[in-house]
């Protein structure tokens, strides 16, 4: 059944739906390299995507023959169904809602933090029993370091083992967990309005580098002094990379 003149079809809807998802793309990855020369096509590969892969990928072969396939009288082969329009319309909402950092670390209620009075290799015997990697230190100040192997391996490079022993205390191990310290491990923070892009980027980077990020904190103002939020890895923002 033919359109009456001025009456969009959902055709004409989708299409002008589909251009509208390709704009905020373009904006998303304006001034950055791309893999694939279609803005979709990098979204479909970008973990931000992961909820909706399967149906964008749909719309996206649905807008391809839309674009390039008529039958005799010129009209389109196909026309999306109102549950299509439906998810399009979705996948657009999804795009333009920036999704927050803190919404996919840890919470910071559920962070293993260690104090400088703490029994260093508690800490450690802890870490192995829960499977962590990286423990923060804080004290009534806010953050002042984190405990990882990496730290404990310059501590025993500065001390010796020697000065391994049963009562060991998170805070001599000081010098090893400072943040500013050329040779530890790369942290980084940010504020409690950090995307989860802008974060990912921040990882990509030092990774592009060699200089590997090893986890960001998400924090109130984005200073180490502030409440810590939540607190990501690069396996919560880049495991679905493909």
């Amino acid at each position: 059944m033919r359109v009456e003149r001025g009456e969009a079809s959902r055709s004409e809807r989708f299409l002008t739906l589909y251009r509208k998802l390709e704009g905020l793309l373009e904006k998303r990855y304006s001034g950055k390299k791309m893999a694939s020369g279609s803005v979709v096509m990098e979204y479909l590969h970008d973990a931000d995507s992961a909820p909706w892969r399967t149906e964008l990928d749909m719309c996206r072969e649905i807008r391809n023959l839309l674009s390039h396939n008529t039958d005799g009288a010129g009209e389109p082969v196909v026309e999306p169904s109102e549950a299509v329009m439906e998810t399009l319309a979705q996948i657009v909402e999804y795009v333009q809602r920036p999704r927050l950092a803190k919404d996919y670390g840890t919470p910071g209620d559920q962070i293993l933090f260690a104090h400088p009075n703490d029994d260093a290799l508690g800490v450690m015997r802890h870490m192995m029993r829960m499977g962590y990697s990286h423990v923060p230190v804080r004290d009534r100040t806010g953050l002042v370091g984190v405990f990882s192997a990496a730290s404990l391996m310059r501590y025993v490079g500065d001390a010796g083992f020697e000065n391994l022993h049963d009562s060991l205390r998170i805070g001599e191990l000081k010098n090893a967990l400072d943040f500013d310290d050329a040779r530890s491990e790369k942290y980084a923070f940010f504020d409690r309005e950090a995307t989860l892009t802008e974060v990912r980027e921040a990882f990509e980077r030092k990774r592009e580098r060699n200089s590997r990020l090893a986890v960001a904190f998400i924090t109130e103002d984005g200073t180490q002094h502030s409440d810590v939020l939540a607190m990501l890895t690069s396996w919560d923002v880049l495991k679905d990379v493909q």
